[in-house]
């Protein structure tokens, strides 16, 4: 338990005096104010969760202390203990934690019970999350505090007060101070995180050594003979322990470490050597497919990029607005326009009419406009236009075409069968395509790829998204949506669906004119006025094709690789990165905060 004055009484905690707001979850006793101050681990720190009368826990420490990783174990060790209850009325008596970001809250806009039914509802695609949180039925796990805007930051603890559900608050213990004379999370306790004890960290590092070698018996004496010198400071926190765990094998750095005299030039050492040792081939494992310095290189340009952008998320669809977003544009829209600069040169040339001039340069000026503002919206962070196939195609999309794909040639046939001209019916069939597939597109997301075509001339542009971000759907609301995810959703379903709008306009058009001219005219005319409508549906904004072409201005500008989304799925694998939903972010915010200072 804190004893710096980060909450008020103990004894509003444990509601020792007065009514519970919650009671304790099935086989917890209470908790007490001798129970808090006796400390623990995660078992202990499970108990003042599930028994204290508040169910408010402000959790702090300092910077790399473990945190997020504490929060994450005891919602780990929550939902095990949930499973593991057999008995129906126990377990709706153990609310399922959630653990949220608060960044993108704005404490003064928004009640902290609307934020999270938005939040949770969207993320989870879950009905009822107001019900479930006014009945204790949801705990909320709350990151990043500090990263909350310091003029809001006692709005925000002001306003959790008042959430119905348990609340566990993690934030640095500094900023949690500078906060604590304006606002406290009332009748909160704060459990700060202490050092880990060397013996625990002795026996952490020499898990996996039999016969320590010189260097290492010599780290493990001074860590616990020499308590209170800069290499036990240094090692005291859970991130230069996993590090040095993980860079055992390199004795060079481990004597290193022992010449340093401080505990901030440790963690430092540890954190520049991370990029370099997880990318230096080792004996019984693959050679890296990047080289330490193109690996060192790619990374601190990520850093610095996130950092000036003030954020940790790293979504790589924002990626086409690193490079030289107007050279890359200029030379998609030049090649856009060749196609479309073809395609009227050929109307001038096959349509003996007066309306072919007027007709050609519409098309040309309508092009132009609309291929430069589809590729000015990849400048700059904009939301993500989807990530799962239900975001295309909702419940019911596939029907809605099929029926106004059938309505269409219904239509098609009486009118002409009216006007005294019956047509083929595969005339029918082939023209009322745009009619079926703009009506399965319109009905989701996927009406962005068919905006003011053919397909639907009455949508919204692509330009003019609503500016809330999709988070990403679990796909039938069964799975998580990663980047590699939503990276396959936009190169395997967009592009084919862009291409596909195209195509569906070429049918028409070379329907009318195949039913004119003939078989060859047809396929002909098809074939040219549906390249350009494919290109600039599918091809320009994909956010995976800019993706790409970006990377290769970074290759050349900076020295990343050219494939960014395989390298990045190649630091994840190396735990340089990790996954939260759809976005990267680094392990650790020490490691991104490193690799963006300059090195000396």
């Amino acid at each position: 338990m804190s004893k710096q004055g980060l909450t008020g009484r103990v004894a509003a905690a444990t509601a020792e005096r007065t009514e519970s707001r919650f009671t304790p979850l099935p086989w917890l006793p209470a908790v007490t104010e001798q129970q808090l101050g006796a400390g623990g681990g995660i078992a202990e720190l499970y108990e003042v969760y599930g028994g204290l009368a508040s169910g408010r826990i402000l959790l702090v420490g300092p910077e790399a202390a473990g945190k997020s990783a504490a929060a994450v174990l005891l919602l780990v060790r929550a939902l095990d203990l949930r499973d593991a209850t057999e008995a129906p009325q126990d377990r709706a008596r153990m609310p399922v934690p959630v653990l949220l970001s608060l960044n993108g809250w704005e404490p003064l806009e928004e009640e902290p019970i609307d934020w999270a039914v938005r939040v949770i509802s969207r993320r989870y695609r879950q009905r009822h999350v107001r019900e479930l949180l006014k009945a204790g039925r949801i705990a909320l796990f709350l990151d990043g505090l500090d990263e909350v805007a310091k003029e809001v930051r006692a709005e925000a603890i002001a306003a959790l007060a008042a959430m119905p559900s348990r609340v566990l608050l993690v934030s640095r213990t500094v900023e949690a101070l500078e906060v604590a004379g304006e606002a406290q999370l009332s009748d909160a306790v704060a459990l700060e995180l202490q050092p880990i004890h060397p013996g625990d960290a002795v026996d952490y590092l020499l898990s996996h050594m039999k016969d320590p070698p010189p260097a290492w018996q010599e780290l493990v004496r001074r860590l616990l003979k020499e308590r209170k010198s800069p290499l036990a400071k240094g090692l005291s926190r859970p991130l230069a322990i996993s590090l040095l765990h993980e860079q055992r094998s390199d004795l060079a750095m481990v004597e290193e470490i022992l010449r340093l005299r401080s505990s901030a030039a440790i963690e430092n050492r540890l954190l520049d050597h991370a990029v370099r040792f997880a990318y230096t081939q080792t004996d019984g494992c693959r050679r890296p497919d990047y080289s330490p310095e193109q690996a060192e290189r790619t990374l601190r340009y990520i850093a610095e990029r996130l950092t000036e952008e003030r954020t940790r998320d790293l979504h790589w669809w924002h990626i086409p607005g690193w490079g030289r977003p107007r050279v890359r544009a200029w030379v998609t829209w030049s090649l856009t326009m060749t196609i479309y600069l073809v395609i009227a040169t050929y109307i001038l040339v096959s349509v003996d009419s007066v309306l072919a001039v007027p007709a050609a340069l519409a098309m040309l000026i309508g092009a132009a406009v609309d291929v430069a503002l589809r590729l000015r919206q990849l400048n700059h962070p904009h939301p993500l236009q989807s990530a799962g196939w239900r975001d295309v195609f909702p419940r019911g999309a596939v029907a809605v075409g099929v029926a106004c794909y059938l309505t269409a040639i219904a239509l098609l046939e009486g009118t002409r069968w009216f006007l005294g001209s019956p047509a083929p019916l595969w005339w029918s069939c082939l023209s009322a395509v745009p009619f079926g597939l703009g009506a399965a597109l319109g009905k989701g997301s996927g009406a962005t790829l068919i905006g003011r075509t053919l397909l639907a001339p009455h949508e919204r542009f692509p330009y003019e998204i609503p500016p809330e971000e999709f988070l990403p759907p679990a796909t039938a609301a069964s799975r998580v949506i990663d980047p590699i995810d939503v990276w396959n959703h936009h190169l395997r379903l967009r592009l084919p669906l862009g291409l596909l709008v195209g195509a569906a306009i070429g049918v028409f058009y070379g329907a009318q004119a195949g039913e004119l001219g003939g078989l060859w005219l047809g396929v002909v005319f098809g074939v040219t006025t549906g390249i350009g409508p494919a290109v600039r549906c599918g091809v320009v904004p994909n956010l995976a094709v800019a993706t790409s072409l970006t990377a290769v201005q970074l290759a050349q500008r900076e020295g990343t690789p050219i494939r960014m989304m395989a390298f990045l799925e190649d630091a994840h694998e190396r735990n340089l990165l990790r996954m939260s939903g759809p976005a990267y972010q680094f392990r650790h915010s020490r490691l991104q905060e490193r690799l963006a200072t300059p090195p000396k």
